[in-house]
């Protein structure tokens, strides 16, 4: 090999070396910056994943995604009102407000007897069965649970908001600024409540009690559209005045219940026979044991007998009882509204002959009752409840504006939610119910 070839053989070398070395820099660099890449990728995607984290548990996404859509047709009332046809979407927020607003309605109202309906509240409300199932006709293999029952609840109750606040809108009945008031004293109300439970604000006690998403702001909304119910409804009553003679025709169909009772009595409790219980006694004859016997009453209506003849002879009712029975206690009522007063004794104490002083023996189911009857107030003056109104007026004015609003529920607004129809969007599930 010349000089000359093997100086050219180096040359090559060299420059096809220096040409590897490129490439494999180029390589590095290019797998350095894919790994550069991927890991942005990666940083950005954990942002995204906890920034939506984040924006899930502040509960945002459920104010911001609709729950409960509402449509109607065109529909024109018995009172000309015409309602076009429209849509209107509640969030899952307030969909959450509304469905726990049932639930602690009622178990307000039931309390630890709600196992009496069938509602057990250590076990999730869509695992139970609810026996009142709106269906009649449903197939007995179909389950309507607690959970089917407060969601039918719910979207009963803001498909019928939605349709006042569209009558509304068509009679130009709005909130003022007396309503935004009562609004405001509700929530301060919920606040002086969540700081007594340790909760550091309004809506952090919204969240835990109602469901995920809700706060003041969802709450007020709900309120808003309550009240603006309640304003149409007034606009309805407030409509019909009524004459004196009106107002005590009315008043005279529900004294018996409104007039106010003062009286007193003595039960004379008939003795009931130490009953032993026997498997093979059925329900009825247990039941029927507890009672007293025919001469166990007659005993007591004797002595209920004696009591009446010593009142009537000079004796106070609580010396005479206790002349014919030890440690006997006298039952005394003042001012007693007549829904409230003993059914044995209600029909001799309402009656129109009754007068001041007037004395009976009364045979009730576990006894005799010696009763002495003192007054009945007809309730002819004004209350702090009435203001200048007599209680009686007052009484009587309600009553025919509530027959005002049934015949305007029945003939207006029926015929309006008639044309309503609410259905839930199945992408967005309430939560923690």
């Amino acid at each position: 090999m010349s000089a000359s070839t093997e100086r050219k053989n180096r040359q090559t070398a060299r420059s096809e070396g220096s040409y590897v070395k490129d490439i494999n820099a180029q390589k590095e660099a290019a797998k350095k910056k894919k790994q550069k890449i991927r890991w942005i990728i990666v940083g950005v995607a954990l942002v995204v994943f906890f920034g939506f984290a984040i924006y899930l548990n502040s509960g945002a996404l459920y104010r911001s995604l609709d729950g409960l859509t509402v449509k109607n047709t065109e529909v024109t009332a018995e009172d000309g009102t015409t309602i076009p046809a429209g849509e209107r979407s509640f969030s899952v927020a307030e969909c959450n407000y509304v469905y726990h607003m049932q639930y602690i309605s009622l178990m307000n109202t039931y309390g630890d007897y709600a196992s009496a309906i069938g509602l057990d509240t250590s076990t999730p409300l869509d695992e139970q069965e609810c026996p009142m199932n709106p269906n009649e006709d449903a197939d007995e293999n179909e389950s309507y649970t607690w959970d089917d029952y407060f969601r039918d609840a719910t979207e009963s109750q803001l498909t019928q908001l939605a349709a006042y606040e569209a009558y509304a809108g068509q009679h130009d009945i709005k909130l003022d600024d007396d309503d935004l008031k009562e609004i405001d004293e509700t929530i301060d109300s919920i606040a002086d409540t969540a700081k007594e439970n340790n909760y550091g604000s309004v809506s952090k006690f919204l969240a835990a009690n109602y469901g995920r998403g809700c706060n003041e702001s969802v709450a007020r909304d709900v309120m808003k559209l309550q009240s603006l119910a309640s304003k149409v409804q007034t606009s309805v009553t407030d409509a019909e005045t009524y004459t004196a003679e009106e107002l005590a025709a009315k008043y005279d169909t529900v004294k018996d219940s409104y007039d106010k009772f003062t009286y007193s009595y003595y039960l004379v409790e008939a003795e009931v026979e130490e009953h032993v219980h026997s498997e093979d006694e059925s329900e009825d004859e247990h039941d029927h044991a507890s009672e007293p016997t025919d001469e166990a009453k007659a005993a007591a209506h004797a002595t209920a007998e004696t009591i009446l003849k010593a009142v009537n002879d000079g004796s106070s009712l609580a010396d005479a009882a206790k002349a014919s029975v030890e440690g006997a206690e006298i039952k005394e009522q003042t001012d007693l509204a007549g829904s409230s007063v003993e059914s044995d004794i209600s029909e001799w104490l309402k009656s129109a002959d009754r007068k001041a002083g007037d004395t009976t023996v009364i045979d009730g189911s576990t006894g005799s009752y010696v009763v002495v009857f003192t007054k009945r107030d007809n309730n002819q003056a004004p209350t702090e409840e009435s203001g200048d109104q007599n209680y009686c007026d007052y009484v009587a004015e309600n009553l025919l504006k509530q027959d005002v609003l049934s015949e305007w529920n029945e003939h207006v607004f029926s015929t309006i939610t008639a044309a309503y129809e609410g259905s839930f969007t199945g992408s967005a599930r309430y939560v923690g119910i």
